[in-house]
């Protein structure tokens, strides 16, 4: 029984992990789309893209992890039905819940690596990529300037700069200020950088001019070594990190401090959220035990089992959809917090009865059993 156990454990194993890196690979270039926006409107640099994208991948991971496992489950029931290996398992007087017990200790291990992603890795990975889309958000050189061209970030403030380095060092910089119509200013200087400050933001010139025309219709003309062009008043940002419930770690979620004043719909959500960290690891082992109520149990089918997984692939992912939507819903009802616990509870132990049940005996002689047997073990052995 240990052989057919192990066996079974490698049939399922590596393609969990191979569906694991497809389905994560998919969706971490869906979730590329969005950033790729973001890192486009602002001009950072790729390493940044990569940094957030990659980031944002264990909450991926959290959501497709089940569903992984129970994909694989799938094709590893299938194929050694398949190959009636399943079938020789029973007749060898193993029941369903002794073949399918080492995918039952690969969920509970997917379900620990859940935990683990869910209650540790993701708040800090998300907490980090809060941390560069806000510098990304707030980088006042890509807001100022556009390389080479004349940019109008604020009503009458033109400015122009021939490049943008790193560290927002411009050169070759032009600023026309006419914010006041009746001192209307135009710097030029060789060399500047983009400053932040408490207020907005600084632009610190060194090696220009300062030109103004005066009430006389003169031009006065005033060389500089180092000057500095207050902005804020044009430029203000919120530089304050705000984190959402998908950034908080679990006690910060369902026991929030009060000096934060979190009240009414903000700590119902808050909630929603701790209580759908804790369920849904859950799902790694009702999917699987799913599957093998689908795969084991039942009587062997000579023509395949395409019927029975189309079936239990939709009631696995409305399954796990449910799950989704009891969060969702619990951010508005905080009662239903335990309908997250009680849809992959319920799921497990109806499978598990359904597992540990003696099957119903067939209504046929010993001569007829014998014979059915007999012809699976000589099939067996013609298909090897």
């Amino acid at each position: 029984m240990p052989l057919i156990q192990r066996y079974l454990w490698s049939q399922a194993f590596w393609p969990t992990l191979l569906t694991l890196a497809a389905l994560a690979l998919l969706a971490l270039l869906t979730q590329s789309l969005q950033t790729l926006d973001l890192i486009v409107e602002n001009r950072q640099s790729a390493l940044t893209f990569l940094k957030i994208t990659g980031l944002a991948l264990p909450q991926l991971i959290g959501i497709i992890l089940p569903l992984a496992v129970f994909m694989a489950a799938l094709y590893a029931l299938n194929r050694m039905n398949g190959d009636s290996e399943i079938i020789v398992a029973k007749a060898a007087g193993a029941s369903p819940w002794q073949i399918g017990s080492p995918l039952v200790r690969l969920g509970v291990m997917a379900m620990i690596a859940h935990l683990v992603i869910t209650l540790a890795i993701q708040p800090l990975s998300f907490r980090e990529m809060r941390q560069e889309v806000l510098k990304v958000r707030t980088d006042l050189a890509s807001q100022l300037v556009q390389p080479g061209e004349f940019v109008t970030p604020a009503r009458d403030l033109t400015i122009y700069a021939r490049d943008l380095g790193a560290g927002g060092e411009l050169s070759d910089v032009i600023i026309h200020d006419a914010r006041d119509a009746e001192d209307v200013i135009t710097h030029m200087a060789r060399t500047g950088i983009v400053q932040r400050t408490p207020a907005g933001a600084a632009l610190l010139l060194s090696d220009g001019t300062v030109q103004q025309r005066l009430a006389d219709d003169t031009l006065d003309v005033v060389e500089f070594e180092n000057y500095r062009l207050d902005l804020s008043d044009a430029f203000a940002f919120d530089t304050n990190l705000r984190l959402k419930p998908s950034d908080m770690f679990l006690h910060e979620l369902l026991r929030p401090d009060p000096r934060n004043f979190v009240y009414g719909t903000q700590k119902q959500e808050m909630a929603a959220e701790g209580h759908s960290r804790l369920a849904a690891p859950l799902y790694n082992i009702a999917l699987v035990m799913l599957a093998l109520c689908f795969m084991i149990r039942g009587e062997h089918q000579r023509l395949g089992y395409g019927r029975r997984i189309v079936i239990c692939a939709v009631l696995g992912f409305v399954l796990r959809l449910s799950g989704f939507a009891a969060a969702s819903a619990a951010e508005d009802t905080i009662s239903l917090n335990s309908l997250q616990y009680a849809i992959p509870l319920v799921t497990m132990l109806l499978c598990g009865i359904y597992l540990i049940m003696r099957p119903r005996p067939v209504k046929l002689g010993a001569g007829r059993r014998r014979a059915a047997y007999v012809a699976s073990v000589e099939k067996l052995g013609t298909s090897g």
